[in-house]
C-alpha cells in the first residue's frame, strides 16, 4: 500500500487502522493515524483509532484522540459515542460521561439503540440507576441485551424487587428472556432464597432448552444449593454433559453448605480424577473446611502442597492462609499452623483468633498467653497479667 501510494485515501487509512487495532498492534495503528495529514482523517478514521484504543484497554489515549478530534472540528457520529462512553467509564470519569450524554442529545442520536445502550451501560457502571433508568425509559426501541443490563444493574445494588419488576416488564412487552436474562434472575432469586420462583424459572429453562448452557446450569445449581434443595442441585450437576470449573465449585459448595463434608471430599477427589479442570482458589477454600471438620490431615496437607506447587494465592493472601492455618489447627497439627502463622506477612484478627482457639483446644496455656501478649502488644494494649 505504501509502495503503490494507496494510503492517500481516508478509506484505506481507516481500514489499515482497523486491521492493526483488531490484531492488537495498536502502536502500528496509531502510527498510521498520526502520520496521516488532517485532510486524510475523517470521522471514520477517528472512530477507528478511538475504538482501537478501547479494544486494547487504553481509555486515556482514546480520550486524547477525542480531544484532538474536537480541536480540529471533526463532527462526531453515532459510532463515536459508544466508544467515548467506554473510555470515560474506563477512566472512572462520571463527569465526562455526563458531558458525552449531553452531546448525544445535541447531535440528535439519543434515540439510537446502539448509543442509548452504551449510555445506559455507562451509568450502570457507576451505579447511577436513576440516570440509567431515565435513559432506558426514553428509548423508543429496546432489545433484550438492554433489558438484561437493567436487571443486572438492579441486582448488583441489591434492589431485587426492581430486577424482578424489569423481568415482568420485559415479558409484558413481548420479549423472550435470553440465557443471560435467566442467569441474572436466578442470581436474584438465589440472594432472596426464593425457591418457588426459582423452580418456575427452571421450568422456563427446560421449555426453552436453555439447560444445554453451562452458565444456566451453574446458576441453577447455585440457586438450589443456597435454597437448601440439595437433591435438585445434584440432579442438575449429574445431568450436565459438559461441565466447567464453576460447575465443580458450585456442587462442592452445595455439599459443604449441607454439612456433607465427606461428600465434599469425595467430589473433590472425583474432580481430580477427571483431570479436566484444575482446582482454583474457590475450590481450595471450599474443600479446606471439610478437611477441618473431618480432621482429615492427610487431605489437608495434600491441598496445602497443591497450593504451593501451583502458586495459588498471593504471598499476602490472608484469607487463604487463615483457611490453611484453621485446617491444621482443627486437625491437631498446631506446629504446622504455627509455621503458616509465622510466615504470614499480613495478619488480621481472624489469624490471631485461629491460633488462640487452636492453642486453647490443645491446652497449651503458655502458647495462649504468648499469642495474647503478642496480640495486645500489636494492638498497643497492656499485656495479660
Amino acid at each position: 500500500m505504501l509502495i503503490n501510494g494507496f494510503l492517500s485515501s481516508p478509506l484505506s487509512i481507516t481500514s489499515l487502522i482497523n486491521m492493526y487495532s483488531k490484531c492488537n498492534f495498536i502502536s502500528d495503528a496509531f502510527l498510521v493515524f498520526s502520520s496521516s495529514s488532517t485532510s486524510e482523517l475523517n470521522v471514520f478514521a477517528y472512530n477507528a483509532i478511538i475504538a482501537g484504543f478501547i479494544h486494547n484497554d487504553m481509555p486515556k489515549p482514546a480520550l486524547q484522540v477525542y480531544g484532538k478530534m474536537r480541536v480540529v472540528g471533526v463532527t462526531m457520529d453515532k459510532f463515536t459515542f459508544p466508544c467515548l462512553v467506554k473510555a470515560f467509564s474506563g477512566c472512572d470519569d462520571v463527569v465526562g460521561l455526563k458531558i458525552v450524554h449531553g452531546l448525544v442529545f445535541k447531535c440528535g442520536v439519543d434515540h439510537d439503540l446502539f448509543v442509548g445502550s452504551a449510555v445506559v451501560h455507562g451509568y450502570l457502571k457507576f451505579g447511577l440507576m436513576a440516570d440509567a433508568h431515565r435513559v432506558f425509559d426514553e428509548m423508543p426501541d429496546r432489545d433484550v441485551v438492554l433489558w438484561n443490563a437493567m436487571i443486572n444493574g438492579y441486582k448488583q445494588i441489591g434492589e431485587h424487587h426492581n430486577a424482578l419488576e424489569f423481568l415482568q416488564r420485559l415479558r409484558a412487552e413481548g420479549h423472550i428472556p435470553s440465557r443471560f436474562t435467566v442467569t441474572g434472575i436466578l442470581s436474584v432469586l438465589t440472594m432472596k432464597g426464593d425457591l418457588h420462583n426459582g423452580k418456575s424459572i427452571h421450568g422456563f429453562v427446560t421449555k426453552m432448552n436453555y439447560s444445554s448452557g453451562i452458565a444456566v446450569c451453574n446458576a441453577l445449581i447455585d440457586m438450589y444449593g443456597k435454597c437448601k434443595s440439595f437433591p435438585d442441585a445434584l440432579a442438575i450437576f449429574e445431568g450436565m454433559k459438559i461441565k466447567d470449573v464453576y460447575s465443580w465449585n458450585s456442587i462442592l459448595g452445595v455439599h459443604q453448605q449441607s454439612g456433607d463434608h465427606e461428600g465434599t471430599l469425595n467430589f473433590f477427589n472425583r474432580m481430580l480424577r477427571d483431570a479436566v479442570f484444575c482446582p482454583d482458589l474457590v475450590t481450595i477454600t471450599t474443600v479446606l473446611p471439610a478437611c477441618s471438620h473431618l480432621a482429615a490431615l492427610r487431605h489437608g496437607k495434600e491441598i496445602h502442597a497443591y497450593i504451593i506447587t501451583k502458586g495459588l494465592g498471593k504471598e499476602d493472601d490472608t484469607f487463604i492462609k487463615n483457611a490453611i492455618m484453621d485446617m491444621y489447627g482443627k486437625c491437631g497439627s498446631m506446629e504446622e499452623a504455627q509455621l503458616v502463622f509465622n510466615h504470614m506477612s499480613i495478619k488480621d484478627s481472624a489469624s490471631w483468633n485461629i491460633m488462640i482457639n487452636g492453642d486453647r483446644v490443645h491446652h497449651d496455656e503458655d502458647l495462649i498467653y504468648g499469642e495474647l501478649g503478642s496480640l495486645y502488644a500489636t494492638m498497643g494494649l497492656c499485656k495479660v497479667a
